[in-house]
């Protein structure tokens, strides 16, 4: 089943074939991204791919992990989105843990539909909130989520001596 709500983003749940190369990628991008925020690539690969197999232990089947794939308006795939659905003190909410647009696709809008998309999404899980992680050096990403009102809730800052 696909999910459009957007103009220009259909959520479409990944498949087992495309799985795995999501994964690859996503670990070794987000042990980059860790990397430019200071730590050694060796430690931030080891950390990427431990956070990868403590989040989704069953891969694709992992309980209350969203995998989708993003296609664009003309179906061709663009990007790829990770989410979970946790619950905090009896309320549910939902945290990203990987959206990537690609980059021949940026600057079109598709980030945009995508969370939009997203939202309608979570609320058929019963979901009413979505939290996120965006890296301090993503200016682009932090200008889209607040231009579709996520609010900053903490800082973590530190001091290399």
């Amino acid at each position: 089943m696909s999910i459009q709500t957007g103009r220009t983003a259909i959520l479409v749940p990944m498949s087992e074939t495309e799985y795995p190369a999501w994964r690859d990628h996503g670990i070794k991008a987000y042990a980059e991204d860790k990397a430019q925020s200071g730590y050694s690539l060796e430690n931030a690969l080891k950390l990427a791919k431990k956070s990868y197999e403590n989040g989704l232990p069953q891969g694709l089947n992992t309980p209350d992990n969203y995998i989708f794939t993003i296609l664009n308006a003309t179906e061709q795939p663009v990007g790829a989105l990770w989410f979970a659905v946790k619950e905090h003190y009896g309320k549910k909410s939902a945290f990203i843990y990987d959206i990537e647009i690609n980059p021949a696709e940026r600057g079109k809008g598709l980030g945009k539909a995508t969370m939009l998309s997203l939202e309608e999404e979570v609320k058929k899980l019963g979901v009413n909130k979505i939290g996120l992680h965006v890296f301090a050096f993503n200016k682009t990403a932090h200008a889209l989520y607040a231009s579709l009102g996520y609010k900053t809730t903490d800082i973590t800052m530190e001091k290399t001596i």
